[in-house]
Order: C-alpha cells, then sequence, then structure tokens
C-alpha cells in the first residue's frame, strides 16, 4: 500500500508530487539551477494542463503544492520559469476553479504577484508576455481578495496598471487583461476616485475601447 506523504491526500508515487518535492529542493537549497527549475516548471505545467485530477490533486486539504509553486515564483529569477509558474496558475484558476482560487489568495498570492508586478515593470521595456499573464491572474483572483484594492495602492501597482494603459492604447492583447485588473482595483473607493482623476473614468476608456468590436467591448 502506497504510503501518505504531507502532500495531503496523495499518495507519494504521483508525478506530481514527485515534481514538487523536486522544486521544493531547488528553493530550499536555494540553488541557482535555472535549467532545472525551467524543466521542472515547465513539466508541472504539463501536467495541470492536460490532467483536471493534477489541479486537485495540488490544492487537496494539507498540500503544500501551492506554498512550493509561490515561493518558486517568488524567488526565482529566471524569465522561462516565471512564464512557467503564472501558466500554472492559470491553469489552476481556469474555469471551475473557485475553490483553487480562494487557496491561492489565502496562500498570499495576491501579494506575491502585485510585488512581482512591480518588479518586472522597472525591466525598459517590460516582457509584455509576462505583464498579460501577470494582469489575467490578478483579475482572476481579485475578487476573492476584499484587499486587493488597498495592497495594490500601497504596493505601487494601481500606478504601475494605470501607466501601462495610457501607453499601451492600440495593445488590444495586453490592454483588455490591464482593464479588467483595473475595474477590480476600483472597487475600493479611495482608489475609484484617483483612477477618475486620471482620466481613466470615461475618456481614457473611450480610447481603448473604440477601436474594438462590439462583442469585446461589453466584455469588458
Amino acid at each position: 500500500m502506497a504510503m501518505m506523504t504531507r502532500w495531503g491526500g496523495v499518495t507519494n508515487n504521483s508525478r506530481i508530487v514527485s515534481l514538487l518535492t523536486q522544486l521544493e529542493k531547488i528553493n530550499a537549497e536555494c540553488l541557482v539551477e535555472t535549467d532545472s527549475a525551467r524543466y521542472v516548471t515547465s513539466k508541472i505545467l504539463h501536467l495541470t494542463q492536460s490532467q483536471e485530477k493534477i489541479k486537485k490533486e495540488m490544492t487537496a486539504k494539507g498540500s503544500t503544492g501551492i506554498e512550493v509553486i509561490l515561493s518558486t515564483l517568488e524567488n526565482t529569477r529566471d524569465l522561462q520559469t516565471t512564464l512557467n509558474i503564472l501558466n500554472i496558475l492559470i491553469e489552476l484558476v481556469a474555469v471551475g476553479g473557485s475553490r483553487r482560487t480562494s487557496i491561492l489568495v489565502s496562500k498570499g498570492g495576491t501579494q506575491i504577484l502585485l510585488q512581482l508586478l512591480v518588479n518586472v515593470s522597472k525591466d525598459s521595456p517590460p516582457n509584455e508576455d509576462l505583464m498579460v499573464l501577470l494582469h489575467s491572474l490578478l483579475a482572476k483572483i481579485g475578487p476573492k481578495d476584499k484587499k486587493i484594492g488597498v495592497k495594490a495602492r500601497i504596493s505601487g501597482a494601481l500606478n504601475i496598471t494605470l501607466n501601462i494603459v495610457k501607453q499601451n492604447l492600440q495593445n488590444q492583447r495586453l490592454i483588455l487583461p490591464c482593464l479588467q485588473v483595473l475595474r477590480v482595483y476600483s472597487t475600493n473607493s479611495v482608489n475609484a476616485v484617483s483612477l477618475s482623476k486620471n482620466g481613466v473614468n470615461w475618456s481614457c476608456c473611450f480610447k481603448i475601447i473604440g477601436p474594438f468590436s462590439k462583442e469585446k467591448t461589453l466584455a469588458l
């Protein structure tokens, strides 16, 4: 009979447990093994994209899978590893992932994503794929975090997203998730006033929405 590990009700011969254990070791030993982290996170991404049961295993009661993933995201400086992890999180909070979204928030995911946004915004220019994924995730998990508006303002993420919108008015791929995030931020009254003063309320949005189809405009 397979032994149970601290990964909750998941048997220790599970492929995902093996990969998460490898990733945890990389984090614990502070190993600067970019290739290893890329490899492991790419394998985890493949599993989450192809098997629903993997998502359940990673977020099973007692599992520390989410913590390992977030810890890696927080500590890595490798772009591909970061993209892999963001895509893993996107898979976890996809359609039907409401409970997993709440777990991500409870494990400090919002703050880690906001800090990552602040860090990568210092790159010139920031990586567009990274920005799209970050804002897509924040738009998804934001409604589950009642304090996201305050966190975004204090961290500086609010102004970063606003500036991205202003500087990329014709970039539909980037603008849509940014607008969705601004809408989440604006549920905080202080943020709503600030955004309004910065022209987001109507004039800026009209410039952004104008070139899009009616269908996509309604989606906003």
